[in-house]
């Protein structure tokens, strides 16, 4: 194992001035997992003056596994382009189906009501592409942390995609953040996707419900996103060159 590297999970300090962070997935059953692991190194993402998010070999998840992170790495809000779902049978029976498995939870009625408000859309459009928040984008407001790292790198491979994108367009427009490595594996454009019955039981067809609203003139499907600085192959140890650009 190269020195510094972290195993699945973590976070630890390397130097007196570098902490590392390592995130391989953003799938649902790690987020309170990591939540809590941002919770209770707080003190550790407060004093770090650096600090390397790890994300090698994430495909992602869901953009909920990383807001618990965001104080400590954005310098203000983040502005992101909103999606428009194409309104069919199948995924109006999803969203049914899963407001009849949590219709008895209190916590779950302001999401209720706002998925039947949904789906009534969709329904007057079937066939159609919709945006469902009525807006083309979206400013998020982030709660900055009033202490944290003042230099971040972001390491990023080819395995990256998905929620994992998200993450790394998200935090790119902190004036704090360096995305470092390679160019990402591009699967950012089309998603939320569910299996489809198209009359062949011996066969699944799973298909994304949704496309970004940066199409055609922002496409990262089978592109990638760039990384600031790039590290080719011949750079064997990541962390220790993200740990020496950081620091020197």
């Amino acid at each position: 194992m190269k020195v510094g590297e972290l195993r699945g999970f973590g976070i630890k300090q390397l130097t007196d001035k570098t902490a590392i962070i390592k995130l391989p997935s953003f799938d649902y059953p790690y987020v309170e997992m990591i939540e809590d692991l941002i919770n209770k190194n707080r003190s550790l993402l407060e004093n770090s003056k650096n600090l390397i998010v790890d994300l090698r070999g994430n495909s992602g998840g869901t953009d909920t596994a990383y807001y618990t992170l965001l104080p400590y790495i954005m310098t203000g809000s983040t502005r992101s382009l909103g999606v428009e779902y194409l309104s069919t049978k199948t995924l109006i029976d999803g969203l049914s189906k899963y407001i009849e498995s949590v219709k008895n939870r209190e916590d779950k009625k302001e999401e209720i009501e706002m998925l039947n408000k949904d789906i009534a859309l969709l329904k007057n459009n079937m066939g159609k592409f919709v945006n469902l928040s009525g807006k083309p984008f979206s400013i998020n407001k982030v709660d900055i942390s009033n202490k944290g790292p003042e230099h971040i790198a972001v390491l990023v491979d080819k395995r990256v995609g998905s929620a994992a994108e998200n993450f790394v367009m998200a935090t790119r427009q902190s004036k704090k953040v360096k995305i470092i490595g390679t160019v990402s594996s591009g699967g950012l454009d089309y998603a939320a996707a569910r299996f489809f019955d198209f009359g062949c039981p011996e066969y699944q067809l799973q298909l994304p419900t949704f496309r970004s609203l940066r199409l055609p003139d922002y496409p990262v499907d089978n592109i990638g996103l760039q990384p600031d600085l790039y590290l080719d192959k011949n750079v064997e140890d990541w962390i220790q060159y993200t740990v020496d650009y950081l620091e020197h």
